[in-house]
């Protein structure tokens, strides 16, 4: 004996079929049990559309603030533009951009070269999406202490470059 089981779609087809055949009448509604059907089906797409216009409406909004974000770091990364930590102590300047390479060469100011344990310290690279734009200018992802430790256990480079 083979045994079928419905799913619960299946099933409702099934009785959605049989309910076409013999209309049925409810007693606050003269509409079909098909006709129910077919509007609350109606309702589930329409609720579908709008939870998916909803989706688009946000992604085109964080797209927009994402471009304006970047268009706004574009325009602050300029040669001696201020770098703030994110603590709000100034590190340096912008001594030279590369943003096809995605970074910044920062100069640092005499009191962060004071700060740093490693000697001859004068210049690092960052990455530009390690960068904000805010309202005193560019500013770090890092506080001032963060800054200084990834400068005295980053890498270092060995050829002078100007």
């Amino acid at each position: 004996m083979k045994t079928r089981i419905l799913s619960t779609t299946a099933a409702a087809l099934v009785l959605a079929g049989a309910a076409g055949a013999q209309t049925m009448q409810t007693p606050d509604d003269d509409m079909t049990v098909t006709g129910q059907l077919a509007d609350a089906g109606q309702e589930i797409v329409n609720t579908g559309q709008a939870a998916a216009g909803a989706v688009v409406e946000g992604a085109e909004e964080t797209y927009g603030a994402a471009s304006n974000a970047a268009a706004q770091i574009d325009a602050a990364v300029t040669e001696d533009a201020i770098v703030r930590s994110s603590d709000g102590e100034i590190v340096g300047t912008i001594y030279r951009t590369d943003l096809d390479g995605d970074r910044v060469l920062i100069d640092l100011d005499g009191e962060m070269e004071n700060q740093i344990a490693r000697d001859g310290v004068e210049r690092v690279a960052v990455q530009v999406r390690s960068l904000m734009a805010g309202e005193e200018g560019l500013m770090l992802d890092m506080s001032r202490d963060q800054f200084t430790a990834a400068i005295e256990t980053g890498p270092t480079e060995t050829t002078a470059r100007n």
